[in-house]
């Protein structure tokens, strides 16, 4: 292809021709665009040599069972890898690394997702212990209780986006769960978001600016010296 190039490239065409030109004789197997170009310019600069330079490693290709069980086992270390990575790491083309992936290993690619903060063991059991006595309720008296528990929570919603779901891609097998991204960052401004809610739906909801939030903190310690 090279070769071809070089040709061209001596008769003074543009690479744009080159490109249209190579495209008509190699069909699918013609080079991108943005190669043809470099090739231009590097035939421009005085570097005629066609020849492939030498490369450090092994050349791989193929999906032998070497292959896959190191990147299997790069995955299970890193599992945000992306394909391009993997593919630097092992000298190995970003679609041989991609059918390997998804093909032979059976995983599949899904983004982050968002939770308040990761619990600790202690809160997990004090949420079970919570939702077994609301189940017991609901045993004794009925779902007419149910629909008389008003809930709420409140979170900090922050103007800019703290990470990327897309950064935090990882590679899971069948129905395996995405990484988890806290939202901690208090450095960023924000505001304090609180929702009531009941079986029907949101009953109230108001958002409080960290100003406004500082000031009514201060006016109900001062209340309560007095």
């Amino acid at each position: 292809m090279a070769s071809l190039h070089r040709v061209s490239h001596n008769t003074q065409d543009q690479p744009v021709q080159i490109f249209s030109e190579l495209q008509e004789i190699l069909c699918v197997d013609c080079p991108s665009r943005s190669t043809v170009e470099r090739w231009a310019a590097r035939f421009r600069s005085g570097n005629a040599d066609v020849t492939d330079l030498p490369r450090s490693g092994r050349p791989v290709s193929t999906t032998n069972s070497e292959n896959i069980a190191l990147i299997e086992s790069t995955v299970m270390e890193d599992k945000c890898i992306t394909v391009n990575q993997l593919g630097q790491r092992m000298e190995i083309s970003s679609g041989l690394i991609h059918t390997i992936l998804t093909t032979e290993l059976g995983y599949r690619s899904i983004c982050g997702k968002w939770v308040p903060h990761k619990l600790s063991e202690n809160q997990r059991l004090a949420r079970l212990n919570i939702a077994k006595k609301i189940l017991e309720t609901y045993e004794n008296c009925g779902s007419r209780r149910l629909t008389e528990i008003i809930t709420g929570d409140e979170t900090w919603v922050y103007y800019p986006t703290p990470h990327s779901k897309y950064k935090k891609r990882s590679w899971v097998r069948g129905d395996g769960q995405p990484e988890k991204i806290p939202r901690h960052n208090w450095g960023k401004p924000r505001i304090l978001c609180t929702i009531f809610f009941n079986r029907d739906g949101i009953v109230c909801n108001y958002l409080v600016r960290v100003a406004s939030l500082l000031l009514l903190l201060s006016l109900q310690s001062k209340s309560f010296q007095t």
